[in-house]
């Protein structure tokens, strides 16, 4: 893939059709994280509660942190993916996704994992909206239903 964005009529004329598949299980890799991320993090409560000493509340806030930073953002993060071009989003968060992810793990305390834990949201609701963008705009007729099923 070059820079170029990769819903630009350019890029599409000019990539393979090969291409397509490949680019949708680089999308589809982050919309796992993000989807994967927002309910994992329910299996490791009792550990995350006992290792860090987290009151009732502060686990709440764990699990309410990214959804609702990711509720809140996700119109935005469509936005930005207009603006600035839908690659450019979809790296960015990506790469604050993982930074976050391992703050995450690395978390001393409740109120750092807490905080880690709503960046997270942040970025998933900055890469979502470019994955279906991009799905929308790449992909045509059954090559389409295809996709958004995957």
């Amino acid at each position: 893939m070059t820079t170029l964005d990769l819903a630009s009529p350019r890029n599409q004329a000019a990539a393979p059709p090969g291409h397509r598949w490949l680019m949708l299980a680089v999308l589809l890799g982050g919309q796992f994280m993000a989807l994967l991320d927002a309910f994992v993090v329910n299996v490791a409560m009792p550990s995350i509660g006992a290792d860090l000493h987290a009151s009732g509340a502060a686990l709440q806030l764990v699990v309410g942190g990214y959804s609702a930073a990711y509720a809140m953002l996700l119109i935005t993060g469509a936005r930005l993916g207009d603006l600035y071009g839908r690659r450019r989003m979809y790296l960015l968060g990506v790469a604050v996704f993982t930074v976050a992810s391992l703050t995450c793990g690395l978390a001393p305390d409740s109120g750092l994992l807490i905080f880690a834990r709503c960046v997270q949201g942040a970025a998933a609701a900055v890469l979502v909206p470019q994955i279906l963008s991009v799905i929308q705009m790449r992909f045509t007729g059954a090559a389409r239903a295809t996709a958004l099923s995957a």
